[in-house]
């Protein structure tokens, strides 16, 4: 008990506070805290762990590999503190507050509606922030600290967030149906053929994709990249582009007879993840919509409304 009162809540929540602003300066003014104080608290954390946590210089600071353990851990026992003060509080009152979740605009399609539905009924209190966008800007928004949660594609955990698959969904060649050959699936050795539209390179699906067609002996015919959902979708109605998709993306069109897919053969399978900023995790109505998220993802998986299967 006694070497853990050296890391002591207000500790580590100054030592995150530093590792996230990058300054001692600036973690100062967000704790509200006197800056001689705050390099006092440091020191005395590097002297009970008898381990140089920080490293220092003209730009800042930055963890040390013993701080960025130490960073993990702290986020890891700071949310279960406010999971347990969420809890207790909870059983009084239910959950309430703001929560902002980012969902990938194919996921969107079909989730959002479920999950405004779900939280609406059962978290009322609950004010809902929805953002949709490519799963690489989401994944940016979460280490900025502007989403509380995000579903993103094929993301590992950092220090800052914990990233877990929930599901698994195949990718399709996508177009007019008028010009898409007979079958289920279209061999990756013929999509040299296909002139693509597609989302540009700085989304780490889009360098999967290309990565796979290179393994298989062939390149992606890309004409033209194009970083708005919507407005690809309507692009590929114009029969004169194929794009490489999730089916969930354009599950109303293909109902409505306006675009067919084709799976890829080999299969290209993506992880769907729920990411989450840590130094939320703890909070009481943060968890309750992620585990409403979970829920209805499952859900509609179950019921073949989203074509994915759970993780």
């Amino acid at each position: 008990m006694q070497n853990a009162r050296q890391l002591d809540i207000p500790r580590l929540i100054a030592f995150i506070a530093v590792c996230e602003e990058g300054s001692i300066s600036a973690a100062s003014r967000r704790l509200h805290i006197a800056q001689p104080a705050l390099t006092v608290t440091m020191a005395k954390l590097e002297s009970a762990l008898g381990t140089k946590l920080l490293e220092r210089d003209i730009r800042g600071v930055t963890p040390t590999p013993s701080g960025a353990e130490l960073l993990a851990r702290a986020y890891d026992i700071v949310g279960r503190a406010q999971a347990a003060f969420g809890d207790i509080q909870a059983s009084a009152r239910e959950p309430q507050g703001e929560v902002s979740i980012g969902l990938p605009a194919s996921a969107a399609a079909v989730l959002a509606l479920p999950l405004i539905a779900r939280l609406s009924q059962d978290y009322p209190r609950i004010r809902l922030r929805l953002v949709d966008g490519f799963s690489g800007y989401l994944w940016s928004w979460l280490l900025a600290g502007e989403l509380d949660l995000a579903l993103v594609f094929d993301r590992s955990s950092t220090s800052g967030v914990h990233s877990a698959p929930i599901a698994h969904e195949d990718m399709h060649l996508v177009g007019v149906p008028e010009r898409m050959k007979a079958g289920r699936t279209v061999s990756v050795s013929t999509l040299a053929d296909y002139p693509l539209a597609m989302s540009s390179r700085r989304h780490g699906i889009r360098s999967a994709l290309d990565d796979y067609a290179v393994r298989h002996g062939t390149a992606l015919n890309v004409g033209i990249e194009i970083d708005a959902g919507p407005y690809l979708i309507q692009l590929l109605k114009t029969g004169a582009w194929f794009s490489l998709l999730a089916p969930c993306a354009v599950a109303r069109d293909v109902r409505e007879g306006t675009l067919a897919t084709r799976r890829l053969s080999p299969t290209f399978t993506r992880s769907i993840c729920l990411a989450q900023r840590r130094a939320v995790m703890g909070d009481t109505a943060v968890r309750r919509a992620a585990d409403s998220l979970r829920q209805v993802a499952r859900g509609l998986i179950d019921d073949k409304t989203w074509d994915a299967r759970p993780a």
